[in-house]
């Protein structure tokens, strides 16, 4: 096999990952915009903010490999003195991952934070991390913007270490932190179908933090391990739109509760109004016995896990 593979070969798999995975952002977006349309201003310019970088960076990536794969066949200097749009895919990564990892930190202090010092500080940690990873991708993408030649790519391994380390560890801390939140009101809550959903939430959240930190592992371990190739290219041409498609897929996955909320709404308990809601025995959790009572105070789930308030 040619070694030309190892270099056209990444670029082909990642721009037609990339596309793929922006026609499921696309169809996400649409989802919810016709779904939440009476969502908050933040949350809809943060989807709509997303949307456009991915855009761009799709943009910018097939620009990449077209100029690699098309203009460039034939022509090995083409892999010495890579074109100018490769050194956007970290700058846009970065702005991409830190976008999502503040927009959840947000959401972990809608939650506890506010009641939790602790959790107020790892808030503070997670928008540090974000901020941190973030400018290494950029700085990684300048320096790569200046001196795009493939041989020198091993001198900038210390950066990227820093940016997809950092990536994956806040990406960690975010689900570690919303799983302990949530893993306690699970034993509070006395309501079965407050149980059901956020067991549900639990799982969702260890799903999508585990997807993007093992992809920015991926994509560090490529990089260290084959710097004189291109296999790392694969999964950064992917990295922005795995965080995109998270957060979409996590707005997108609550659902309208009979009392206008919905199922990632509120937390804490907290409400006036009338409501019949499920409940089980706290001594029979599997029991299928069901019990309906009727409360004037009840609590919401402020799992800041709704339109309002949305989580990892």
């Amino acid at each position: 096999m040619s070694t030309q593979v190892f270099f056209t070969g990444p670029i082909l798999i990642g721009t037609q990952l990339n596309w793929a995975l922006l026609g499921v952002l696309m169809l996400q977006v649409l989802n919810f915009a016709s779904t939440y349309r009476k969502e908050r201003v933040g949350i809809k310019a943060l989807v709509y903010w997303l949307l456009f970088l991915d855009l761009t960076q799709t943009a910018l990536a097939s620009h990449f490999a077209f100029c690699i794969l098309v203009s460039g066949w034939g022509n090995p200097l083409v892999f010495i003195q890579l074109p100018w749009s490769s050194c956007t895919v970290p700058v846009l990564a970065g702005f991409i991952s830190a976008s999502v990892q503040i927009f959840f930190a947000w959401r972990i202090y809608a939650l506890e934070g506010r009641r939790n010092h602790y959790i107020l500080g790892i808030c503070g940690l997670i928008v540090l991390l974000a901020l941190m990873q973030s400018l290494c991708a950029i700085v990684n993408g300048i320096r790569e913007g200046i001196d795009s030649q493939l041989a020198n790519f091993p001198s900038f391994a210390v950066g990227v270490k820093i940016w997809l380390i950092g990536s994956a560890v806040c990406d960690v801390v975010i689900a570690a932190t919303m799983i302990t939140i949530l893993a306690r009101y699970r034993k509070m809550t006395p309501w079965k179908k407050t149980d059901n959903i956020i067991t549900k939430l639990i799982y969702h959240t260890v799903q999508t933090g585990a997807i993007t930190a093992i992809v920015a592992i991926v994509d560090m371990v490529l990089f260290l391990i084959y710097p004189q190739y291109l296999f790392h290219v694969a999964p950064s041409f992917v990295l922005g739109k795995m965080y995109s498609n998270v957060v979409l897929a996590t707005l997108n996955a609550r659902t309208t509760t009979p009392w206008g909320g919905t199922t990632s709404d509120t937390l804490p308990i907290s409400g006036g109004e009338s409501h019949q809601l499920q409940w089980h025995t706290p001594t029979t959790r599997t029991e299928d016995t069901t019990h309906i009572v009727h409360v004037s105070t009840v609590t919401e789930i402020s799992s800041d896990i709704d339109a309002k308030n949305t989580n990892l």
